[in-house]
């Protein structure tokens, strides 16, 4: 390779400008020190702004979260396993609680900081991050944060399985208020070796509500509920067999063991784990939170034929059918009033009050294709049509006229965190 000759001109006046950076000959004898040039103050980052719901996400402003926010949680195609609602994370105002085996973070979504942390007491039952851990749930100014940890042998006892409930305060410190114990079944202490994800356990928070935390742990086909006061921080009831699902309107509502496969829909009361209701055994059953006071319940009912119903948790009443040809479809409510139903080859909107389809798009159906979508929030859906980022109003289906920009995972008024290369970012909510 050839190297270029300078001009001499440009030597002599790098090497003057270089001399000329020194301290002056009289300051140098004179011992007099050059004070030092004054430091540039930080740029001052803008605070996040509400927008209810956003209508757009500004890349620019985008902060990243901790790397356990998405570990073990993305597939080859670098999309997230189970959607964004599974990602151990619950955003409150301009905070994000990101929850890991063994502790909780806390970050600003405007500048990244993370404020505060929290770490369980006890030994993970299981230290990888594999789509294990569940979001955090908020209940009034507490964070509820489960964690599957171990108990030592002792004397005559051998180790055993605990859930470690720690509540962390929404505020500065961001520090725990309380926490307790709960002693698990042998079955979840054998999951840690399973080798199949369905049999290994998971812990979720399922709500809370009227001073009574709901905790469920899960592994295959076992599954045990527990009813703890936020007050005393005691254990009021135990429930076993039963997998919650929701909770509200004074129920704890789910799943409960009954032949092989085929459990039954149950309401249990909120303050004592009493069965309330009972529904019709469901065989292959899958329930899902279709609003306040509603849940879906899809399966096979025991003369064969298929069931995809709303009912009503108070009593277990059916409020409706859902409309068909949607039983393939896995829905998520908005928060506000619109049940959002969708698949590879479709987008369905249902009013959860009555069973009423309001709109679908479906693959091969007229002009429009189906959007990928990634989130659903009050009254807005975002996702990825074939323009790029799409947004629709989720009670008529037709697309906003703002481009979002970006297709986030997870959305509040402040902020929707997108995936991008398998990391997670916070981008600021537009509007």
């Amino acid at each position: 390779m050839r190297v270029p000759v300078r001009p001499l001109v440009l030597v002599l006046s790098l090497t003057g400008l270089v001399a000329g950076c020194g301290p002056a000959a009289d300051d140098a004898k004179s011992g007099t020190k050059t004070p030092p040039a004054a430091s540039a103050p930080a740029p001052s980052v803008p605070p996040l702004m509400a927008h209810d719901p956003p209508s757009w996400f500004d890349a620019r402003g985008k902060v990243a979260l901790p790397e356990v926010a998405t570990k073990g949680r993305t597939n080859l195609a670098g999309q997230v396993r189970g959607g964004g609602t599974e990602l151990p994370v619950l955003l409150h105002d301009a905070q994000a609680f990101v929850a890991s085996p063994t502790g909780v973070q806390v970050v600003d979504l405007a500048t990244g900081r993370v404020m505060g942390e929290e770490t369980a007491q006890g030994e993970a039952l299981r230290g990888d991050a594999e789509g294990y851990t569940l979001p955090p749930v908020l209940a009034g100014t507490e964070v509820l944060v489960p964690f599957l940890t171990t108990t030592p042998a002792s004397g005559t006892y051998a180790a055993g399985g605990s859930v470690e409930l720690v509540a962390v305060g929404t505020t500065a410190p961001y520090k725990a208020a309380w926490r307790t114990t709960i002693k698990l079944p042998e079955w979840a202490l054998r999951s840690t070796k399973a080798t199949l994800a369905s049999a290994k356990a998971t812990v979720a928070v399922v709500g809370a509500q009227d001073g009574t935390a709901v905790v469920t742990v899960v592994a295959g086909d076992d599954s045990v509920s527990y009813g703890i006061d936020t007050a005393s921080h005691t254990l009021r009831w135990t429930h076993s067999g039963l997998k919650t699902v929701a909770v509200g309107t004074g129920m704890a509502t789910g799943l409960l063991d009954g032949e092989p496969l085929t459990p039954f829909p149950v309401g249990v009361d909120l303050a004592t784990g009493t069965e309330k209701w009972r529904g019709e055994k469901t065989y292959a059953a899958v329930m899902e939170k279709a609003g306040p006071g509603t849940v879906r319940i899809a399966g096979q009912r025991p003369d064969g034929s298929k069931a995809d119903r709303l009912l009503d948790v108070t009593g277990g009443q059916v409020r409706a059918d859902m409309p068909p040809g949607l039983n393939v479809m896995s829905c998520t409510h908005d928060q506000v009033e619109t049940l959002v139903c969708e698949y590879a080859f479709g987008v369905a909107a249902v009013d959860p009050t009555d069973g009423r389809q309001l709109w679908i798009i479906k693959e091969g159906e007229g002009s429009r294709k189906p959007p990928r979508v990634t989130s659903v929030w009050h009254g807005r859906i975002y996702g990825r049509g074939v323009g790029g980022p799409v947004a629709l109003e989720a009670r008529t289906g037709a697309d906003m006229p703002t481009p979002p920009k970006a297709a986030p995972l997870l959305v509040n008024e402040y902020v929707g965190l997108v995936l991008d290369d398998n990391h997670l970012f916070s981008y600021p909510a537009g509007s």
